[in-house]
């Protein structure tokens, strides 16, 4: 009998310990896109299950498009709105469908706003319209419970391209990565911890595109509407349903996109007024300009809201929800925490856009950011005596002025200082974040050498250019957020990215 025991316990154990290790083995290799990605996919998605329960009033569903043009911190802070963006890259109205109904077992929004782009043809050779790795973006980081087995029976039936083995052990799908693992599939619960963003992706480029033209949906009235695509109706449908049974109002969104039209605008009228919802197309000319949106600089592209754009939209949805909605302000803890980091946020998204460079170096005064600086060919002609205080502000001593054509480096990591000026080829190389990430710095003026670079982790940030050569790294980002070179050779210091 005693024998009969041990066997079953040994057996028992040898599970256990088989089940830890082939879990691990799934958390490694599936693929992580954390919030030092310019898509924070899997951010989004941890992060949604660490909000307390019941405390998101509103939930934002839709593609990246939805993911850079809600901005759930822009709403608390200005109408002290909460709400939650599981908007990502890509995401099929199948996913949107089965991310609001995982969303109602942790939350009790009032009002969901979904982005309408995916109802349309985006990938005419794909099944559920969007790539596979995309929606495997959205289902990885997904909990198992009922809602995600239904989910992802959906997904590979309407896929047979995709096996369910490959959501129950990821392994199955990912085992080719084990060439290509990297320091963040090893970091998982430390990467994990920053989720201050709620879901939104800020950006910071211009699209530069002055030849967009926002419509007026009159001209369009005796237009043929686009068909939607199939399946994405389909799902569209679902979410309506869900929403009526749950009593939270649904409004649709279109966000400004060259790729909206007059077709696709009425096809979207028409399904709203048939099931009595809203629909803000901000690419509508009235709409448009009452927000007073700028395709040229509120979009990052052709539909990618930046951070500026993504502020507008915000918050004239705000104002909606408040409005006509009813939804009211209130103080809540996770939101409030993550003024500040939000803050910092939009200090990196700005930072970037700065050609003045005493303005520029006292930007540089943030407990976030570890700077490198390397001089190429000559610096001292025009760095006057407020920009060299401004240096000195940051714990930097070298007397640059005066001395023509000198090589200079100054490093600022983890409040530590290091510089050198010389009339000859100088380099410095470090570490830092604990010896994860390494540095190396090169100086060389006129006379020996006439380069710069600043190199980080093998890669080239510096812009070798003449003059004070600045790289920024943040070490909460773990992500450089600017490279400029200032010519303080040429009268006025011009900036050059």
């Amino acid at each position: 009998m005693r024998k009969i025991r041990r066997f079953w316990l040994r057996g028992a154990v040898f599970l256990l310990i088989l089940a830890n290790v082939v879990m691990m083995i799934n958390r490694i290799l599936t693929p992580k896109y954390f919030y030092n990605h310019m898509w924070p996919t899997t951010s989004t998605y941890l992060g949604f299950y660490e909000m307390e329960k019941d405390t998101a009033d509103v939930i934002f569903l839709g593609s990246s498009h939805g993911a850079s043009s809600f901005s759930p911190q822009v709403l608390y802070n200005r109408y002290g709105i909460t709400s939650y963006n599981l908007s990502c890259e890509q995401q099929n109205l199948l996913v949107s469908y089965y991310w609001l109904k995982e969303a109602l077992r942790y939350q009790s929004p009032k009002a969901v706003i979904l982005d309408c782009y995916m109802l349309f043809p985006y990938n005419k050779h794909e099944p559920l319209n969007t790539s596979e790795g995309c929606t495997r973006k959205a289902m990885d980081y997904m909990r198992w419970s009922p809602v995600k087995w239904e989910a992802v029976h959906a997904v590979c039936e309407e896929d047979k391209n995709q096996s369910l083995s490959s959501y129950y052990l990821p392994n199955v799908r990912f085992h080719t990565r084990w060439t290509g693992l990297n320091e963040e599939d090893f970091t998982y619960s430390e990467m994990g911890e920053h989720y201050e963003m709620k879901g939104f992706t800020a950006i910071s480029y211009y699209s530069g595109n002055k030849d967009y033209r926002p419509f007026s949906w009159e001209e369009g009235a005796e237009e043929e509407e686009e068909p939607m695509v199939e399946l994405m109706k389909k799902y569209l449908d679902k979410i309506t349903v869900l929403c009526r049974q749950e009593n939270i109002s649904l409004i649709l969104v279109k966000t400004p996109s060259t790729a909206q039209n007059i077709k696709r605008h009425q096809a979207i009228r028409n399904y709203a007024g048939e099931h009595g919802l809203p629909f803000f197309d901000f690419n509508e000319k009235d709409l448009y300009r009452a927000i007073g949106f700028e395709f040229a600089k509120d979009n990052c592209d052709g539909g990618h809201g930046s951070v500026w754009g993504a502020a507008k939209i915000t918050c004239y949805l705000g104002n909606v929800l408040r409005a006509r909605y009813g939804i009211e302000g209130r103080t809540e803890r996770q939101w409030e925490e993550s003024r500040e980091y939000y803050a910092g946020v939009i200090r990196d998204c700005t930072i970037g856009k700065v050609t003045d460079a005493d303005s520029y170096l006292a930007l540089l005064n943030d407990c976030r950011y570890w700077v490198f600086i390397a001089v190429k060919d000559e610096a001292s002609r025009y760095l006057d005596e407020e920009m060299a205080g401004k240096l000195r502000a940051l714990g930097l001593e070298a007397m640059l002025e005066g001395q023509n054509r000198c090589s200079y480096y100054g490093i600022l990591v983890d409040g530590q200082v290091k510089e050198q000026a010389g009339y000859e080829r100088l380099k410095e190389t470090g570490t830092m974040r604990g010896g994860r990430s390494m540095y190396d710095v090169v100086s060389a003026g006129y006379e020996c050498g006439n380069e710069c670079s600043i190199k980080i982790d093998g890669k080239e940030y510096g812009k070798n250019q003449r003059g004070l050569n600045i790289v920024v790294y943040n070490h909460v980002t773990k992500a450089v957020v600017d490279s400029v070179c200032f010519d303080t050779y040429e009268e006025g210091s011009p900036a050059r990215r």
